[in-house]
């Protein structure tokens, strides 16, 4: 019963994940239909070669029993239309989580296509996928009771551990070879842990436990990472009984089976040659390797830098966070706080398992009693079902270590040993803090409220995480309160609108804007837009090329007449030294032919460029010096600024300021050149690259103002004033000196 209930929930879910993810936007999900689509095509697996782009890409390099079983399944279906669903997103942004957008890997006009041709094809292997998830989570299940510890609260734990992993889910309804692999290698797992449990070595389990090996083997090279750990769980039951005869004298020492251990070992290894080995020996005939793996290197592409310790801790966090939830192409995530509270979980975990290891170490005196075999096997079955887990994560830090593969769902076909130590973690936890006192009950309980709101949370992810990451941006009926008026026309749109928050932004910060497009007429070509961050001198510090609608809405597919949001951020450079206003140039372009599309004003003239301004930039802690000025005992300028050193060059003077807080304005500095009648000969006034309203206390920031004048300069020397004012209303800041004017100590020598 309670199997079914998880069961149950799993499908449901299942369902929902494949709704939320559009067809071949899952993870690789492109490349492994690509092989199916092939395989069923054409009845004949592909021969890779680097270097030609292909419907399968790397993934025709994995072993074909997946992609055989599904080119059965949807061999009946016309995919002719294969080519026309795979229009690539030119845009999109593999592999960030953190970018904003651009998460499609195609271009969908809607995310739920009509059920036909090579979408109902999608769907149906994914139907197949679910099957294998089913299969993993009833192996998994049984395996945790075959255990017969913690009854019932182990089996269902474990179990649910893995059904109710949002990045299981997300798997387990995508196409992709993992999940047969898995399947496969839980039920091997499972039938490990009867064989271990049971007396002896029956040639009937031996039979299954080999054709689950080869099928898993021929499924996915993680396959046979299991084989030496089923073998030593075959040699434990072998020798077994000869460790209790030894520990026990009054014990007749049994006679060995050689015959079972040895019926094993051929029924192993002659089913694996002869149902699999084609498949390494077609490597060897091939690409001169056994496993294929240095072709997939290949054609997936190689790691560019050296593979170091560093470089595991560095990708850590995004190796974790894959294992639990990282959507799409590796590229979105959900709730931040998620993944800190499965840190914590993970914690718990290890350290149950810790305690329970220290608490079986103390009673080892008793471990070979006839009464403590049964003990002594759930000790042996521990102690594989950690080295399986740890087997598998040194096998994909070895591949990571090839290729740009750190991504925890790759650890999921070792799943079965993972959910059950985690399940019996948690459960060590809960019995050593929850004291024997509380009550059985209200242990157990505690355990299966934790299985629902992993359930309930799974099932909110998909609608607050993925769903809206593809979703097609709708018209809206009017601009909203706020948005900046502007008009640019591109062609059949018009940018009539903006909004960016009037702020000072950082290096490594993301520019959040919204434009807003209404369309004249649809497009025939899909255009491309770009929005540049840039500085005052014409740098660009950050920069979007997308698709409207970030990468979801094409301008072949706009309505007439209709206004669309079109909301990005832009990653601004974290390596900027730049201290400047802020803009956004916003234009139009051709993907194909890299043509810009001019734009006009109202009046159709055209523009040289649109620039929306959005802010200032300046680094944190911003200090600019005046080199080689003259330093000054602070000049205080109302409670905003001080100056603190200067510098007059030719007719150049540079000012170094000091920010005491923020400025309520955007103020100006004025600089004049006085002659003797206190008359203007030369002036210099000019406002701070980064305007002062963004200026922060302790800041030090440099104004430059070159003296000049419409009339010729008479030769002497002339007195400097200076000071700041706004220019809204005139008024100055307050400085002790005459209309607040500070007089430099120095003069403006013309000759």
């Amino acid at each position: 019963m309670p199997l079914g209930i998880i069961l149950g929930a799993f499908v449901i879910l299942c369902v929902v994940y494949t709704w939320a993810t559009p067809p071949l936007e899952a993870s690789d999900e492109l490349w492994h239909f690509g092989m199916v689509d092939w395989i069923a095509d054409t009845g004949q697996l592909p021969v890779q070669q680097p270097g030609t782009k292909t419907a399968y890409e790397q993934e025709g390099s994995q072993p074909p029993l997946y992609y055989l079983i599904s080119a059965l399944l949807v061999s009946g279906i016309d995919r002719s239309d294969f080519n026309e669903l795979t229009h690539a997103n030119p845009h999109a942004v593999a592999g960030v989580p953190g970018y904003v957008g651009n998460k499609n890997l195609v271009l969908h006009d809607t995310p739920h296509p009509a059920l036909q041709g090579s979408i109902l094809a999608v769907y149906v292997i994914r139907l197949f996928s679910m099957l294998c998830g089913c299969v993993t989570i009833t192996a998994i299940y049984l395996a945790a009771r075959a255990l017969d510890l913690w009854q019932p609260v182990l089996p269902i734990l474990a179990a649910a551990l893995t059904a109710f992993n949002p990045m299981f889910l997300f798997i387990s309804s995508s196409i992709n070879n993992d999940n047969l692999v898995t399947a496969l290698n839980s039920l091997v797992i499972w039938q490990m842990v009867v064989m271990i449990r049971q007396e002896r070595l029956s040639t009937r389990r031996s039979l299954v436990i080999a054709v689950l090996v080869t099928l898993a083997s021929l499924t996915k090279l993680s396959g046979l990472v299991l084989v030496p750990f089923v073998g030593l769980a075959a040699l434990w039951v072998f020798i077994r009984p000869q460790l209790y005869a030894v520990k026990n004298s009054k014990i007749e020492k049994p006679r060995l089976e050689w015959r079972g251990l040895l019926t094993f070992v051929l029924l192993l290894g002659g089913i694996w040659v002869i149902f699999a080995g084609w498949w390494y020996l077609r490597n060897v005939t091939l690409y001169g390797e056994l496993f294929g793996t240095q072709m997939m290197v290949a054609v997936a592409g190689p790691r560019l830098e050296k593979f170091t310790l560093q470089t595991l801790v560095d990708e850590f966090q995004g190796f974790r966070f894959a294992y639990w939830a990282l959507f799409g192409a590796v590229n979105i995530m959900t709730f931040r706080w998620f993944y800190d509270v499965m840190d914590v979980l993970t914690v718990l975990i290890v350290l149950g398992l810790l305690t329970g290891g220290i608490l079986i170490w103390r009673k080892r005196a008793g471990w070979l009693s006839p009464e403590n075999r049964h003990q002594l096997d759930k000790c042996a079955i521990f102690l594989l079902l950690t080295l399986i887990v740890l087997a598998g994560t040194i096998s994909v830090a070895a591949w990571t270590s090839q290729t740009y593969a750190s991504q925890g769902r790759l650890l999921f076909p070792f799943n079965a040993a993972i959910s059950i130590l985690g399940a019996a973690g948690l459960i060590t936890i809960g019995r050593f803090w929850l004291r024997p006192t509380i009550g059985r009950m209200l242990n157990a309980s505690v355990y299966y409220g934790f299985v629902v709101i992993m359930a309930l949370f799974a099932l909110v992810v998909p609608f607050a995480s993925i769903v809206p990451a593809y979703a097609t941006p709708q018209p809206v009926d009017q601009l909203p309160d706020g948005v900046r008026s502007v008009y640019a026309r591109f062609g059949d749109v018009v940018l009539i609108g903006y909004v960016v928050p009037d702020q000072r932004y950082f290096p490594g910060d993301h520019l959040p804007v919204t434009v807003y497009w209404q369309v004249l007429e649809p497009s025939t070509t899909d255009y491309s837009l770009y929005l540049h961050a840039t500085l005052d001198d014409g740098t660009v510090i950050g920069k979007v090329d997308s698709f409207p609608g970030a990468g979801r809405l094409r301008t072949s597919t706009w309505q007439a007449g209709a206004i669309y949001a079109d909301t990005y951020a832009i990653p601004l450079d974290i390596a900027s030294e730049g201290v400047s206003r802020l803009r956004i140039q916003v234009g139009w372009w051709d993907y194909v032919s890299r043509a810009l599309v001019e734009a006009v004003d109202q009046t159709d003239q055209p523009l040289a460029s649109v620039m929306l301004n959005t802010g200032g930039f300046a680094p944190k802690g911003t200090v600019r010096h005046v080199e080689d000025g003259v330093q000054l005992e602070p000049i205080r300028f109302g409670n905003e600024a001080e100056l603190v050193a200067y510098q007059l060059e030719d007719d150049l003077l540079r000012l170094e300021w000091r920010s005491l807080e923020m400025f309520p304005a955007d103020y100006t500095v004025f600089v004049q050149a006085l002659d003797a009648n206190n008359h203007v000969s030369a002036q210099g006034d000019a406002p701070p690259t980064l305007p002062t309203r963004y200026w922060l206390a302790g800041e030090t920031f440099v104004t430059q103002h070159p003296l000049k004048s419409d009339q010729p300069i008479l030769t002497g020397s002339y007195k400097v004033i200076l000071g700041w004012y706004n220019p809204t209303d005139s008024t100055r800041l307050a400085v002790a000196s005459p209309d607040n004017a500070y007089v430099l100590p120095v003069l403006f020598a013309v000759s």
